[in-house]
């Protein structure tokens, strides 16, 4: 009877040895992988890009942004609202002039819409100047925002440029391409009516204030 017993305390002292192995050797591995990670998410760091998309939808360009950890969730979005509004009221394609027109008159005052208004029923309108021959491209160059006045509204100012292009989208060598600055002033308190309103504009982007120069210095 003792000797079973001493039998079997020395049993389950091997058994003990041998989970304290199993245990160190799964410790180990823990580590080793714990490591391995480490050492490899910088490998899987996603490049951030910048793309530009036409009237169309058509992505024209596209680059890396280097500063992109620079740039706050908010002024992306309002970079990303202010150049919208800037395309649709400057830029032009005959196939989507409506879209562009609907787009400026949700995302603006009725002060700021009525001269696009005008302008736009004018003679000088794209519409009229260009018809199916050509299109405007307005690429914004810089977007910044101004030190605040007022806490209702934000204060950006773009450099942008317009230029003519032919039906095979190139440069039309008949018109010299422009350079402008605009300053607008805007908030997300845009009056959405109809599902359609929000896919337009989901976040009530709304214009209060525009005005635009052009930069005759750096045209060519």
């Amino acid at each position: 009877m003792k000797e079973f017993e001493e039998d079997r305390i020395e049993l389950a002292k091997s058994d003990a040895k041998k989970a304290w192995r199993v245990a160190a050797g799964f410790g180990v591995v823990a580590v080793i992988s714990i490591l391995a990670l480490m050492l490899m998410t910088p490998l899987k760091q996603t490049v951030p890009y910048l793309l530009m998309v036409d009237q169309n939808g058509n992505t024209s360009f596209a680059k890396p942004l280097s500063d992109a950890e620079q740039v706050s969730y908010g002024e992306a979005l309002d970079k990303y609202w202010v150049n919208t509004f800037l395309v649709a009221r400057n830029g032009y394609e005959w196939e989507t002039i409506q879209n562009s027109y609907n787009t400026v008159k949700l995302m603006s005052t009725d002060k700021v819409f009525a001269p696009y208004d005008t302008y736009i029923r004018s003679k000088e309108s794209p519409e009229v100047l260009f018809g199916e021959n050509n299109s405007l491209r307005v690429v914004a160059n810089n977007i910044t925002f101004l030190p605040q006045t007022s806490e209702e509204f934000l204060i950006a100012q773009v450099q942008f440029s317009r230029e003519v292009l032919n039906k095979k989208g190139l440069p039309d060598p008949l018109y010299k391409k422009t350079f402008w600055t605009a300053t607008l002033t805007f908030d997300y308190l845009a009056e959405i009516k109809t599902e359609a309103d929000r896919m337009l504009n989901p976040l009530a982007f709304r214009v209060t204030s525009y005005r635009e120069d052009r930069i005759l210095k750096n045209a060519n």
